[in-house]
Parts: structure tokens; C-alpha cells; sequence
């Protein structure tokens, strides 16, 4: 993997040699509509600057016969990273202009959709919230519950001693 690294690395240098650095900087290619998606597709992010560069450096290789991006992008970034301050602000500039024609194509497109819903009644609820019980009312409700065998509506006695005997029951755990 090193050595693939050091290979790309020192295809780009010997690609920065090569390429006319004259048609990069300012660059050969600059108008912002070429920048921007056709009107029919789905907006995408806007170009950077350095993505401006890459894409001249790009057509400034395949010019010059040289066709892996890998390579070229590598030879972008080592162009860009040379370059000086106000080379790089024609691409920021180039940017700035993408940026103010996506923002209105795409203004121009929301406005222009049928996305706009309006309401014209309250949406109702997912789901109704029910009243929550009293702790008083939840007490009785358990205790009645515990007390009372439903089957013949009997009340069982509440054992007020401190013990608890089993013998007080018999097999299917009713009171004797």
C-alpha cells in the first residue's frame, strides 16, 4: 500500500510537469454555468473553489493524455497548495458566482414545484390521551382485586396477624 502510495505521489509531481500551468492559473475554464447541474436534475451542493481547480487541472491531463483521477487529483492538490493567494482567489470568486446561480435555480425550483401543502384543517392526533387513574381509585381497584375471589363473589379476610400460617389455606390456595 506504501508503495502504491509513493507510485501515485510521484506520477502526480511528473503530471505537474507536464500540464501548461498557464491554463490552470487563471484558469482556462471558468464560467460558472458549466459548474452547476442541468436545470432538470436534483440540486446538488454547489463547487468549492479547489473543486473548480481540480476540474481545469482535470481537463488540462486528459489534454495532456492523462486520464487517472487518482493521479490527477493528487497533481490538484499539490497545484493548489502552490499557489498563491490571489491565483486561488479567481477560483473563490468562480465559486462565490456557482454558489449565487445554485442558490437562485434552486429558489426557482421550490417556488415553481407543487411541494407547497397547505392546511386546511387541524391534522387530528395519532392518538387521544386518556384521563390517568387517582392513586386513590388505583388502591381500591388493587385491593378489591386482592380480596375478592371473582368466581363466587366471596370476600376473602384480610390476616391482620403479624405471621402468616399456611395451614390456613388448602390445596388450590383458598382460605379455610
Amino acid at each position: 500500500m506504501i508503495e502504491n502510495k509513493f507510485q501515485i505521489e510521484f506520477l502526480a509531481t511528473s503530471l505537474v510537469q507536464k500540464l501548461n500551468r498557464k491554463n490552470i492559473f487563471p484558469p482556462l475554464f471558468n464560467d460558472p454555468e458549466s459548474f452547476i447541474a442541468p436545470a432538470g436534475s436534483r440540486p446538488k451542493k454547489p463547487t468549492n473553489s479547489f473543486l473548480i481547480c481540480r476540474r481545469n487541472v482535470s481537463k488540462e491531463a486528459n489534454r495532456k493524455g492523462a486520464h487517472n483521477m487518482r493521479v490527477i487529483s493528487k497533481a490538484a492538490g499539490i497545484l493548489w497548495n502552490s499557489a498563491t493567494p490571489e491565483e486561488k482567489d479567481v477560483y473563490k470568486n468562480i465559486a462565490e458566482r456557482v454558489y449565487e446561480i445554485h442558490i437562485l435555480r434552486s429558489s426557482n425550483l421550490v417556488n415553481s414545484t407543487s411541494f407547497k401543502i397547505e392546511l386546511t384543517t387541524q391534522p387530528s392526533p395519532i392518538s387521544h390521551p386518556l384521563p390517568f387513574p387517582s392513586p386513590s381509585s388505583i388502591l381500591e381497584t388493587t385491593l378489591n382485586n386482592y380480596f375478592n375471589d371473582h368466581d363466587n363473589n366471596q370476600v376473602i379476610p384480610f390476616n391482620s396477624f403479624n405471621s402468616f400460617n399456611y395451614n390456613d389455606f388448602d390445596e388450590n390456595h383458598q382460605w379455610i
